[in-house]
């Protein structure tokens, strides 16, 4: 059930999968720079959150045909320390959930993906924290960590965005900001314990 504090906040964790908790770059390049190993430095380096738009439109479809093989969202890596540190999270006490948006152009297969992942990752309990979801802003939550630079939707969030950092979201400035998950205490935890001291509101056991 969801655990609220005296205000009816939901007090889950919110976690972007694609470039928070999995390498989706490196799945990109594994494949891409079979074929163009020039592009390694702009993908490295790319400026866009939008894939695409980092390179110029007659790309446009092969890179498509890239993001959408089956397998990809499959054969992700996952980023250092996030799997430790997600369990530790959770062995702690606090509710997190994966909330994570689908590519439209090969939903179903990637929604499917994300879910085989989790269960060979994280376990067969963590599937049940998955949220597959395309606007984020209707999914209740206290903090969600996440590397696009502006995440908005049609509804008013009830999280505050914690970015996941990287080369396209160093632009943003005024918001809290997560370089890796060897650092989530510092980050993460002192908006547990801004809710009454002890980070109870936090706690889903």
């Amino acid at each position: 059930s969801d655990e609220k504090k005296p205000g009816g906040q939901i007090c889950h964790l919110l976690v972007d999968m694609d470039s928070v908790i999995v390498d989706w770059d490196g799945a990109f390049m594994d494949r891409w720079l079979k074929r163009h190993p020039e592009d390694e430095e702009l993908i490295r380096n790319r400026k866009e959150f939008e894939f695409e738009k980092n390179f110029p439109p007659e790309r446009q479809d092969e890179i498509i045909e890239v993001m959408t093989e089956p397998g990809y969202y499959y054969s992700m890596r996952a980023l250092p320390g996030v799997i430790a540190a997600l369990k530790e999270i959770v062995e702690l006490g606090y509710d997190v959930r994966i909330c994570t948006a689908p590519d439209l152009r090969c939903a179903p297969a990637c929604a499917a993906e994300k879910f085989q992942w989790v269960k060979e990752h994280l376990g067969e309990e963590w599937m049940s924290r998955l949220i597959i979801a395309r606007d984020k802003t209707h999914v209740k939550g206290k903090l969600l960590v996440d590397d696009k630079p502006y995440v908005t939707g049609s509804g008013v969030p009830s999280w505050e965005h914690v970015v996941f950092d990287a080369p396209y979201n160093r632009d943003v400035g005024s918001k809290n900001r997560l370089a890796r998950w060897a650092d989530w205490r510092q980050v993460l935890e002192p908006f547990m314990k801004a809710d009454g001291g002890d980070g109870q509101c936090w706690r889903s056991k």
